[in-house]
């Protein structure tokens, strides 16, 4: 009985094509099990394989697999959603998933920017991408309470669209290194034409009910 309950929600839940950060993608939430996928989607849509964007591959359920501006890769923390990557297959769009605020796979820094109303904070850039750190209490922001946190990616744009950096873009990216954090107005991020080139929705934090 108690499962019912818990999964009723995502059952009921329709696809908006929405990413809410701290709750859900779409229909799926932190309280989706594999089964509901098939009911969700349908089973010609979800199959079971691996997702290979990481450090190392991971076992994972992939929705509208075939199609990168659709699909999702879920992998698992025993029973219930870990993480959500969004249209995990490209890096540059188009992708119809994004959030009611505007976030989006391929829009670019200056974009996200206008979109928090404020600057915002990016880690060190490893293996060519890094991680928005910190909304510094922006438009964006989350709420530290709720299940989730959306993982916001970036990547100069030449790298997210599989071209080789320039001379001139492997200095700038250069700079981007390290563990120090950097403002979204850094120069280097900008003449580089940074864009968001990945979207996870990780299911942590105090409001996850595991």
């Amino acid at each position: 009985m108690a499962v019912a309950l818990l999964s009723a929600p995502a059952v009921a839940q329709k696809n908006d094509w929405l990413v809410v950060p701290g709750q859900r993608v779409g229909p799926i939430t932190a309280a989706s099990t594999r089964a509901e996928l098939d009911t969700l989607f349908g089973k010609e849509n979800v199959l079971d394989g691996n997702f290979e964007g990481g450090e190392v591959p991971e076992a994972a359920t992939l929705v509208y697999g075939v199609e990168a501006r659709a699909g999702l890769a879920i992998t698992w923390d025993r029973e219930r959603p870990a993480a959500i990557h969004v249209c995990y297959a490209t890096q540059t769009g188009p992708c119809r998933w994004r959030t009611a605020s505007g976030i989006r796979i391929g829009l670019p820094i200056r974009e996200l920017q206008k979109l928090n109303g404020k600057g915002f904070q990016v880690s060190g850039f490893a293996q060519e991408r890094g991680q928005v750190v910190s909304w510094r209490k922006g438009a964006l922001e989350e709420d530290p309470a709720s299940c989730g946190h959306l993982a916001v990616w970036l990547s100069p744009a030449a790298q997210a669209e599989g071209r080789d950096l320039s001379k001139e873009e492997s200095g700038l990216l250069k700079q981007l290194q390290g563990d120090k954090p950097y403002a979204s107005s850094y120069l280097p991020l900008l003449e580089l034409r940074t864009i968001v080139s990945g979207l996870t929705l990780e299911f942590t934090g105090p409001g996850c009910t595991k």
